[in-house]
């Protein structure tokens, strides 16, 4: 009896092990979805990256601000209404984020900082109807990513 206790235990140890060694991880940054109550969720695009990745590796992207700022343009556009709430979502978090800041840039370059909650990662969008750039930045313990998209405030 005791020894097919042991052989059981074994054998559930090395199955319950094996799942483990197989998984791969992703180490890049984020993707992150820009979304709004009642309104299709767009995705934000990547402008300036400094991430280390998985042992290390490093990966990096940049892009020049007005480059940036035209390439947001391009994107699919968020239609809000005035001081809607808007909700970032993280497609993965193995990384501890340092600090997430976000502003946005008006069609006449006015800058307008945008205060994030740190917990619910939610926000409100501006009052002042128009079109923006929106401008997310992420600082984690893996490095830093900055993200732009297309809104317009109706």
């Amino acid at each position: 009896m005791k020894v097919f206790i042991k052989l059981s235990l074994v054998t559930f140890i090395i199955v319950g092990l094996s799942g483990c060694i197989g998984e791969e991880y992703d180490f890049s940054p984020p993707t992150i979805t820009l979304s709004a109550s009642d309104v299709v969720d767009v995705e934000l695009k990547e402008t300036n990256v400094d991430w280390r990745g998985e042992e290390g590796k490093q990966y990096r992207k940049e892009t020049n601000t007005r480059n940036g700022i035209n390439g947001a343009k391009k994107q699919q556009q968020l239609a809000v209404a005035p001081e809607t709430q808007g909700n970032l979502r993280f497609d993965s978090e193995d990384f501890f984020v340092n600090d997430i800041s976000s502003y946005i840039i008006s069609s006449s370059n006015a800058k307008q900082d945008i205060r994030i909650n740190e917990q619910d990662r939610t926000f409100t969008f501006p009052r002042k109807k128009g079109n923006y750039v929106y401008v997310l930045e992420l600082q984690t313990d893996r490095g830093y990513a900055q993200y732009v998209g297309n809104v317009v405030v109706k």
